[in-house]
């Protein structure tokens, strides 16, 4: 008889084994001597850690920092 896993149990193993690589992160990382090949892991990674960026026009960025305020007032 085959084992049959819920899907939370499927959730918790895949949780547990994603744990356990990010704690071998900095070990792996350094065993990549190809210098590209490890930013193209960097590279790769970065979604999950950065926010992406948002275009906006050269107007609504100073808007938002603040450097238009004496135009608007």
């Amino acid at each position: 008889m085959a084992n049959k896993y819920v899907s939370g149990d499927i959730r918790n193993l895949i949780s547990t084994a994603i744990q356990k690589e990010l704690m071998n992160l900095p070990d792996t990382l350094a065993g990549i001597d190809d210098p590209i090949k490890r930013v193209e892991l960097l590279t790769k990674l970065m979604p999950f850690v950065c926010s992406p960026v948002k275009p906006m026009s050269f107007h609504v960025a100073r808007l938002e920092t603040g450097e238009d305020k004496d135009l608007f007032e």
